[in-house]
């Protein structure tokens, strides 16, 4: 985000927080009440115990992957990371039979500071819609081509022309007469929203991605946390408070109200992640002495991936194949599996609907099963928390 413009992007105020997802019957204390409503399962409270009963339909090897790409200034050099890094990305999910589709979309907003416009395509780049690739295709799946001809739509499509006109804009431009004028025509919005993003994918479906039988991944890519974190700020940055979209609670109780309590999400950011890495993102781009960009620590990607069970990576680092081959993973796991509320769980009972002879296993908070599930088969499941 551009640090001398922060307080022209303001947007109005709407500070909601709430989130349901749970009905209780007999709530012992408040505490106990919030973890039920923030685990995204099903779930009652009686008598200060958990209890979960679930139906899930597994997605049994279907996968769509949601890729938010942050587009600011300062993120040239990250797009070229993980576009270089997307091919063996996969290649891990084809050498497992996944059905896969992959979108990218954009964390800009609008909103009346931050308009439809030439730099974001005249709205084309902004709320959650999907970004074409070269195939005219605005996802791409297991069928859409050859691994060399989907890295090459991958790469084109995730390392953003706009972007990098963007960062030629500031470097040319920072500290002369008129450069406040002149860029929000010559730059997208500096106002990183992904989760909103993410949250309108989920809502709008646009281009029908999102299959209704299929696991959710989302990959965050972005040196900033949702609104730059000016929303810690609120006398200062008035304009910058969260929304009820902007909260990862949201994307669980979003999901849960469109496709049903079956569907599964899980949320991976490759985010800045600490103070040292804080600090190689304010130096990225420095005009004349000047810092003219900065970084956040993504708290809010952090906590939607903690929520999730996702993994959460390091922008910062000098080879993004490592954190890739651990989403690949996670993501791999997910599809044949049901997501628990808690580690050791308590009286489970596990009910494979039509497939005789799948027996299953516990890891963790991951109930795993002896062969693929057909796409969309159900499994009941039960069981009690000791602690959530």
């Amino acid at each position: 985000m551009n640090i001398s413009r922060a307080l022209k992007f303001l947007a109005v105020p709407a500070l909601v927080s709430i989130y349901v997802g749970c009905s209780p019957v007999n709530f012992a204390k408040d505490e106990e009440l919030n973890k039920c409503q923030n685990s995204g399962k099903n779930c009652l409270t009686q008598n200060g115990k958990d209890y979960f009963d679930e139906t899930i339909s597994v997605a049994g090897g279907l996968v769509d992957i949601l890729i938010v790409d942050d587009n600011s200034a300062s993120m040239s050099f990250e797009q070229t990371q993980l576009a270089a890094r997307l091919s063996g990305f996969i290649q891990n999910l084809e050498a497992q039979h996944a059905d896969y589709r992959i979108a990218i979309t954009t964390t800009d907003i609008s909103n009346s500071n931050n308009p439809a416009r030439a730099i974001n395509q005249n709205g084309a780049l902004q709320d959650g819609r999907l970004i074409q690739f070269g195939n005219g295709a605005y996802y791409l799946t297991t069928s859409s081509g050859s691994i060399a001809q989907k890295d090459a739509w991958f790469k084109a499509a995730l390392q953003r022309p706009e972007t990098t006109s963007c960062e030629n804009f500031i470097r040319n431009n920072y500290g002369k007469s008129g450069y406040d004028a002149a860029y929000s025509t010559n730059c997208p919005s500096g106002d990183e929203r992904g989760i909103y993003a993410a949250n309108l994918v989920i809502k709008n479906n646009p281009n029908s991605f999102l299959r209704s039988n299929s696991h959710l991944a989302v990959i965050v890519l972005s040196d900033e946390d949702e609104r730059s974190q000016l929303y810690m700020y609120p006398s200062a940055y008035p304009g910058y408070s969260l929304e009820s979209f902007d909260q990862p609670q949201t994307l669980l109780s979003n999901l849960r109200g469109i496709y049903g309590g079956g569907k599964i999400l899980t949320v991976h950011s490759i985010i800045t992640s600490s103070d040292s890495c804080k600090s190689i993102q304010d130096n990225q781009l420095i005009v004349n002495g000047a810092a003219t960009v900065n970084g956040s620590i993504g708290q809010l990607y952090k906590q939607a991936s903690q929520m999730t069970q996702g993994v959460i990576g390091d922008i910062c680092a000098s080879d993004y194949t490592s954190q890739l081959g651990q989403i690949s993973t996670n993501i791999l796991d997910r599809i044949n599996s049901v997501t628990l509320a808690c580690a050791n769980p308590q009286d489970l009972s596990v009910t494979i609907v039509g497939q005789a002879g799948v027996t299953y296993s516990v890891t963790g908070t991951l109930i795993k099963f002896s062969s693929q599930l057909s796409p969309g088969t159900t499994v009941k499941v039960k069981y009690t928390c000791n602690s959530l």
